[in-house]
């Protein structure tokens, strides 16, 4: 029972590690070239910017994409290949040849090689999740100016994330941070 939890686990890795493995629907459609109503209204001192699309359609995101599928999928084959030894020592086990301290040593390996397998799954879960942090850090810290200088081009004086709400860029001149300082410092102290 606990072996195939464990072969369970393992695959359910492999899915979650490589989301194309689940991937069923044909691919999405390219999106369309944005009608000409969609261009930046004139005068606007606000936008958006579509940060998923911009992580996926440009380059340097393409390649940040490329970089996490390939270690993705060489983990999903170092613990495919662990997995294939374990079976292969279930097999021994199960097999009714063995008996006494060669029996004992076979369960011996088998509980090893499945612990090795978990270290192994939670060590590929963690460095997945570090690679994509830090190529997102990376990321973000070359679109950041890019927003700003088109924003300083365009006069505006906000850009927000779209999936967040979360502002880009905001105008110096909009930061009334020193305003409220002033004020909550002057009031009486409670």
């Amino acid at each position: 029972m606990r072996l195939l939890r464990i072969v369970t686990v393992a695959a359910a890795l492999a899915l979650i590690a490589c989301p194309a493995a689940l991937a069923q629907d044909p691919p999405p459609k390219p999106a369309e070239p944005a009608p000409a109503a969609a261009l930046f209204p004139v005068g606007a001192k606000f936008a958006f910017l579509d940060f998923q699309r911009v992580a996926s359609d440009s380059v340097s995101g393409k390649l940040a994409t490329r970089l996490i599928e390939e270690l993705r999928s060489k983990k999903v084959s170092e613990i495919a290949i662990q997995n294939k030894a374990l079976q292969a020592l279930t097999s021994r086990r199960d097999s009714g040849v063995l008996s006494g301290p060669a029996l004992t040593q076979v369960a011996k390996d088998i509980d090893k090689l499945q612990r090795e397998i978990q270290f192994t799954q939670q060590n590929a879960q963690a460095e997945v999740q570090q690679l994509q942090t830090e190529l997102m850090t990376n990321f973000e810290k070359r679109v950041v100016p890019v927003v700003a200088e088109i924003a300083k081009e365009k006069g505006l004086h906000a850009v927000f994330a779209a999936e967040t709400g979360m502002a880009l860029y905001v105008h110096p001149g909009l930061d009334i941070s020193s305003d409220v300082i002033k004020r909550l410092d002057a009031q009486p102290k409670k």
